[in-house]
């Protein structure tokens, strides 16, 4: 994986966290989440091995489903 899309990845992870465990807000609670979301799906199935690629899926679809 390309180190800026890394680097991206990993600080968009951060900042929902942070933005997550500061928020006072449960608006900016539920952005935060999102986010981090966004961030930790693409760093899951990195590895492109069958187990990751399913793990990756099932999370996607579980987070997807509990949005809706």
């Amino acid at each position: 994986m390309n180190p800026y899309i890394l680097g991206t990845l990993l600080l968009g992870l951060g900042l929902g966290t942070t933005l997550t465990l500061t928020s006072s807000h449960w608006l900016l609670a539920w952005m935060g989440l999102e986010m981090s979301t966004l961030s930790i799906i693409p760093l899951m199935a990195q590895r492109s091995h069958p187990r990751a690629v399913e793990a990756t899926t099932k999370y996607f679809l579980a987070q997807a489903t509990a949005a809706a």
